[in-house]
């Protein structure tokens, strides 16, 4: 479905033929494949994408088609997938009868972005999105082969958060009592997961804001150790400056502090900036404006099988492993809906790490289970998705009150 390719043949190839160059995806991805294939002399003919918002619009200077215009170009036409969803996609194509479906790792790999600035990002989280992007497409061929690399695991240290955010995904406005994890239970469901899995390429710490918990330093390190993580990113929305042994574990070089700056919400931007700078701590900043609408916990929504299918296969947050009270999950909402206790109990949407019944054995075939073989989850019912079709609202706005909700 996903043809191999060899960048200088491609290049020979597109440059002696009227065939057009397609990007499906006209995004952050998208804007990337753009630059690297004009790099090699290639122009893109279009853009595709499957949000009616932008379709008929330019982006990067190009047309972006609907899919019943890219239905109209001929079989032939070379269509790179610049999005994350590469076999969803991938499968769409191949039954509209196109031949020539390709992902962009290889084109990545062959260009030079260190010299290059793009407005949407960090050059620190180019890199790690880059990766992302990577894990994604292989996602597939571990499978197959037995591997179990993971792209991230969110590590939830705290459920306490310096702002107030009424539309938090991770749903940290709905809870009453925020309290910190238990590091005992956190660290030995830690070392199982590790003990079970080939590779993670990134450990991500949040809450909440992590600087709310004063030992936070105590699960920075210990993730640093683990030779099997190439880095830990720890996010903040700088109302925090960290100070003593939460600031000496952010000088680990596996780590990056990732700065959300909300503009006036954010106080402490500039000196936490300055306290890496003089630091050498590494670190990437973000000025949101917008998020999606999706941090909500809904009324159970009465939807079909297929629906929930749907509902997950084109969520952004449905690939985000999350861990917390020891347990694992499929993404951070399914972790926080369940430990408030909003949405039923489902001991196939998790896997207890700490408990002792289950061999590594079995335990490393749970959490294949989990990241390759789920079509859906129960939260899916009660949330309002993260795909291409949910409104944008306006980043960080605060409530005064603890938001209700209904438990099961």
């Amino acid at each position: 479905m996903i043809k191999s390719y060899n960048i200088n043949q491609l290049k020979e190839n597109f440059n002696s033929s009227d065939q057009k160059v397609v990007l499906f995806g006209a995004g952050d991805i998208g804007e990337l494949a753009n630059f690297s294939l004009n790099k090699l002399g290639i122009t893109v003919d279009f853009f595709c994408d499957n949000n009616k918002d932008k379709q008929g619009k330019k982006y990067c200077g190009i047309d972006v088609l609907s899919i019943e215009d890219l239905k109209k170009l001929k079989k032939d036409t070379h269509i790179f997938i610049s999005n994350n969803y590469i076999f969803t996609i991938g499968k769409a194509l191949q039954k509209n009868g196109f031949l020539n479906i390709y992902n962009c790792v290889e084109l990545f790999k062959k260009t030079d972005f260190s010299n290059q600035r793009f407005e949407w990002t960090h050059p620190l989280k180019l890199d790690r999105r880059l990766e992302v992007y990577r894990n994604y497409c292989f996602k597939d061929e571990y499978a197959s082969a037995g591997i179990l690399n993971i792209k991230s695991l969110d590590v939830q240290i705290t459920e306490r958060c310096s702002l107030k955010c009424e539309n938090c995904s991770n749903l940290m406005q709905y809870y009453e009592r925020p309290e910190n994890e238990d590091n005992e239970i956190m660290f030995s469901a830690l070392d199982r997961f590790i003990d079970c899995i080939d590779k993670i390429y990134e450990f991500r710490v949040l809450g909440g804001d992590p600087f709310m918990n004063k030992e936070m330093y105590k699960t920075i390190n210990k993730l640093v150790s683990y030779q099997k993580v190439e880095k830990v990113i720890v996010y903040t929305n700088a109302k925090i400056v960290p100070k003593g042994h939460n600031l000496e574990c952010l000088k680990n070089k596996k780590v990056i502090l990732d700065i959300t700056n909300y503009g006036s919400l954010s106080i402490k931007h500039e000196e936490i900036v300055k306290v890496c700078d003089d630091n050498n701590i590494l670190y990437s900043v973000t000025y949101p404006k917008e998020w999606q609408n999706c941090g909500k916990i809904l009324p159970f929504q009465k939807r079909t099988e297929e629906e929930k299918k749907r509902k997950f296969s084109d969520c952004c947050n449905s690939d985000i492993l999350s861990l917390l009270k020891g347990k694992i999950y499929r993404c951070p909402f399914s972790a926080n809906a369940e430990n408030l206790k909003a949405i039923p109990l489902n001991k196939e949407d998790h896997i207890d790490l700490n408990d002792s019944k289950i061999s590594k054995e079995e335990l490393r075939k749970k959490i294949k289970d989990l990241v390759y073989n789920k079509d859906y989850i129960t939260a899916c019912s009660y949330c309002n998705g993260r795909d291409y079709t949910v409104e944008k609202i306006k980043a960080g706005v605060q409530t005064k009150k603890r938001l209700e909700y209904t438990r099961v």
